[in-house]
Order: structure tokens, then C-alpha cells, then sequence
């Protein structure tokens, strides 16, 4: 009996003490999700509404601006088709979320990019993998161009997925930071950042810019494509 008992005290002690870590770890985690974020010196807001409420005391626009700009490139690349309010895109379609995430970049720019909410999607069945240059091969390129006393370019590209289209289907309903769109139901073209695909059909997009550029992709590695130009590769 002493034996039983002194089980029973030992799980009425663990069980305080799981629940005070369970609590400790939710107080962090709430933490982690309110706590202001700060770059180059600047808050940056976690949503819409923050966005607009650090605008303001701020006396300036510069969070709603950077909202707009994002959403003037999603126009122009068509990224959504409008079926209004209410609208029905059938039922092979998923409802999912969208968000702004901000940015301050060093020079003080303020920066906001619509992100689809992948997680909510379903995971497509065939593989969305694709391929990175690796370290190892930029340093290759860099060596022989050196060596070839040839010239290294590079450069950025804008909205590139919103190059390419989904294959997904999915839809959202539009929020506050769509203006006069809100509330009308939006269905996704382009492979808006945040799908699990999005970064596969901007791979294939670019793939076949540079094969009707005469670029073949190495054999070494598939992300380093050549182009032969006679005494030299491109």
C-alpha cells in the first residue's frame, strides 16, 4: 500500500509541473506572435490593420503605399480573376487565406508582398520539387570566368513567379488591402508566392525562356545553363 501511494503523490507532483510548462510555452508563443519587430530602426507591422495604425501616429503613408504598389504588380500581372461578390468558382476549387508581409530594406524603402496561405492547400500528387544552384557551382562559374577573363552579370527578377502560371486551384476572398475589391471573391491564375507549386512553375517558366535562348542546362548541374557562343560559353 505505502508503495501505491507514493505513485499516486509522484503523478499529482508531475502534473502541476507539465501544466506550468504547458502555459510557460503558450505565454512565449504569444510572445513570439505580438511582440513588435523592428528593422533598420523602423516597426513593421504583422497585418493590415497594424500596417494602417503605424501610418498614422507616423504621419505618413509610406505601409498603405507599399500596399498599393504590391497590389497595382498583382493587377498587372493579372494574378486574380474577379467573380465579384459572392461568386462561385465551382467546386473543384479550395478556399485559402492571403497576407502582406512587410519589409524595411536598408535604404528605407518600405516593402510589402502578397503570400497565399500554401499550408492550407492540399499538397499536390506529383513532385513540386525544384532545383537551386548550389554554392559549389556559383564559385565554379566565378572561377572560370576569372580565370577566361570573362564578365560576371547579375540581376534580380521582379514578381518572378507571377512570371508563371498554377495549376492549383484554389481561391480567396479579398480583404481589406484590395480597396474596392474587398469582399469579392478572387480565383488565382498566376503562382502567386506562398503555393506549394509556385516555385516548380516558375523553374519550368524560366527553363524554357532559356531554351528558346539556345541555353542547354549542364550536365554537371541542371541549375547551370550554357549557351555556346563559339570561342566562349555563355
Amino acid at each position: 500500500m505505502p508503495k501505491v501511494g507514493h505513485c499516486l503523490d509522484s503523478r499529482s507532483l508531475r502534473r502541476p509541473r507539465k501544466r506550468i510548462l504547458r502555459h510557460a510555452k503558450q505565454a512565449k508563443l504569444h510572445l513570439f506572435h505580438t511582440k513588435p519587430i523592428y528593422m533598420y530602426g523602423f516597426e513593421v507591422p504583422r497585418n493590415h490593420e497594424q500596417a494602417m495604425a503605424i501610418d498614422r501616429p507616423n504621419g505618413n503613408t509610406k505601409f498603405a503605399d507599399a500596399e498599393n504598389a504590391e497590389i497595382f504588380m498583382i493587377d498587372e500581372f493579372s494574378t486574380f480573376e474577379d467573380l465579384g461578390f459572392g461568386g462561385n468558382p465551382g467546386p473543384d476549387y479550395k478556399k485559402m487565406r492571403v497576407h502582406m508581409v512587410y519589409a524595411v530594406k536598408h535604404d528605407e524603402r518600405h516593402k510589402a508582398r502578397l503570400v497565399g496561405g500554401g499550408h492550407l492547400t492540399q499538397t499536390p500528387i506529383n513532385s513540386v520539387y525544384s532545383s537551386v544552384v548550389s554554392l559549389r557551382g556559383i564559385r565554379l562559374l566565378t572561377f572560370v570566368a576569372e580565370l577566361n577573363d570573362l564578365e560576371v552579370w547579375a540581376t534580380d527578377i521582379g514578381n518572378a513567379y507571377l512570371e508563371s502560371y498554377t495549376q492549383e486551384k484554389v481561391y480567396i476572398v479579398a480583404g481589406p488591402e484590395f480597396g474596392n475589391q474587398q469582399g469579392h471573391t478572387l480565383f488565382i491564375r498566376k503562382a502567386l508566392y506562398g503555393l506549394k507549386s509556385s516555385g516548380l512553375c516558375w523553374h519550368e517558366r524560366l527553363s524554357d525562356v532559356l531554351r528558346d535562348m539556345g541555353f542547354i542546362p549542364s550536365k554537371a548541374e541542371c541549375g547551370i545553363w550554357m549557351r555556346d557562343c563559339g570561342d566562349h560559353y555563355e
